[in-house]
């Protein structure tokens, strides 16, 4: 051993750490599922080194944030492909850890006397929601600002703390400056301490227990369930049978671990290089009209809101959530059965089943939801719904027709998209008496509205096109803008 190696191993007993964690026998015939935790754990020491490099430039203020993501992705050097992975590395937390748990869930791997470490992966499970969450409103676009806007209004909905909840995440009434700032301290303060914390604490007691043996070798001749104070020794004898002529924990059981979590890491690169990272439009507080959709994993209980009546929908949005929540805890506690595999429980079978594809079925059908479109089917931007919100609040239905509905007052406008451009509409809408004087529509020019509303608003009206324009392959405009006035 050299020199300096003997003098660490002296005060820090390495060669025995060595033996006790690398060299320890594990039990036999363990699958490529037992390699799902490293994977989890490599994509949050990536997320952390990606998001400590994105912190580094970016700014947490409504003024500067977009502005400061822009920079990243252009100016930075590879600072798209970082924020890709990034925005990957999320869901491939919350995809890993699903799976990880949904495998001790199936091979009864939360009973006795792995009790305690069920409740830490619970626990690690609801940070990296928390996660999830907080980060959606760093970007400071349309997506992020509407998505917490509701995300805190449901949490709003909690019996009894329900206000001071939207208080603390909120920092106020509204979504602003103090918002922001919490949500990023939560990211990238409160909830990494957290989560470095559970999983040190879940590790820890993974290498004092041993990793789990396959359901088989710890249901032969068991007692019938955990209670019996017979088990305790059974499963000892069991548990130290199960290893007998096993493996090594190093290199057989990392080596597996080292190749799924590189696979792992090159999936979310190619995916950012593949996919990069979205950004919307930046946040805009007065476009009502914009519609708001989570990420896939906040997908089952946004479309099961939009299936219950109205009444019900703060009960569903807190209630499901913390029923699901007991149950996860309490878990363990109740299902005291002696019984391991999957197959030989057709309860959990059936309540998995049901979850899992009830999960699915709503996350298909919030996929399938139509866009916010025109008339003509054209999917609408932002600021084209601005300019919709617009059209209805100033009531101008009560003038115009669009596809049938409206008023007959003045012109149908169902294809005035493929007559005038958005420049002259916008014009028009300003001051109609420039172009028609005997026109009986009123100036829309400030103060009546702002020169971004008639921007909006004629956005909006030049994406109605009418459902069918045949042999038009493109808008034909008939703009004539009246001379300048003579001063």
């Amino acid at each position: 051993m050299p020199v300096f190696f003997r003098w660490l191993d002296e005060r820090l007993d390495l060669v025995r750490a060595k033996r006790e964690l690398l060299d320890r026998e594990v039990p036999d015939r363990l699958t490529w599922w037992h390699t799902l935790g490293s994977a989890t754990l490599t994509v949050f020491v990536v997320q952390v080194i990606t998001g400590t490099v994105l912190a580094t430039y970016y700014s947490a203020s409504p003024d500067h944030a977009y502005d400061s993501i822009q920079f990243v992705t252009r100016e930075v050097a590879s600072g798209s492909l970082l924020r890709g992975i990034h925005h990957w590395g999320a869901s491939a937390m919350v995809v890993l850890i699903l799976a990880h748990m949904i495998r001790v869930f199936s091979v009864g791997a939360y009973k006795y006397p792995r009790e305690i470490n069920w409740l830490l992966g619970v626990g690690l499970f609801i940070i990296v929601m928390g996660f999830s969450f907080t980060g959606y409103l760093l970007p400071w676009d349309q997506k992020a600002y509407w998505a917490t806007a509701v995300g805190t209004n449901i949490a709003g909905t909690t019996p009894l703390v329900g206000s001071a909840l939207v208080a603390l995440l909120r920092g106020g009434s509204e979504l602003g400056t103090a918002t922001l700032a919490r949500f990023y301290a939560f990211h990238v303060l409160w909830l990494p301490l957290s989560l470095t914390i559970f999983v040190a604490l879940h590790i820890t007691v993974v290498v004092r227990q041993g990793i789990a043996a396959r359901p088989r070798d710890l249901e032969a001749g068991a007692p019938k369930t955990t209670r019996d104070p017979a088990y305790p020794s059974y499963y000892r004898t069991a548990y130290a049978a199960s290893k007998r002529g096993g493996v090594r924990f190093w290199p057989d059981i990392l080596g597996k671990d080292a190749i799924v979590s590189a696979a792992t890491v090159l999936v979310l690169v190619l995916f950012a290089v593949a996919f990069g990272s979205p950004l919307e439009a930046p946040a805009d507080p007065t476009d009502t009209s914009y519609i708001p959709r989570p990420e896939w994993y906040f997908l089952p209980i946004y479309q099961l809101l939009k299936l219950v009546p109205g009444s019900l929908e703060a009960a569903v949005a807190v209630g499901v959530p913390t029923i699901l929540f007991l149950v996860l805890v309490g878990l363990p506690f109740f299902d005291r059965g002696s019984t391991r595999n999957l197959l030989h429980r057709p309860l959990a079978l059936v309540g998995l089943a049901v979850l899992l594809g009830g999960a699915g079925l709503l996350i298909g059908a919030a996929g399938r939801a139509p866009a916010a479109t025109s008339e003509g089917g054209a999917t609408l931007t932002s600021v084209q719904r601005a300019g919709r919100a617009l059209y209805q609040s100033q009531q101008c239905g009560g003038c115009h027709r669009i596809a049938g509905q409206g008023g007959e007052e003045g012109p149908d406008l169902t294809s005035v998209g493929w007559r005038h451009s958005v420049g002259w509409l916008h014009s028009f809408v300003e001051s109609p008496s420039r172009f028609h004087e005997e026109s009986r529509m009123p100036a829309y020019g400030p103060p009546a509205l702002s020169h971004q509303e008639i921007e909006e608003l004629a956005q909006y009206l030049a994406t109605l096109r009418g459902r069918e324009q045949p042999g038009a392959a493109a808008p034909q405009f008939y703009d004539t803008f009246p001379a300048p006035r003579r001063p």
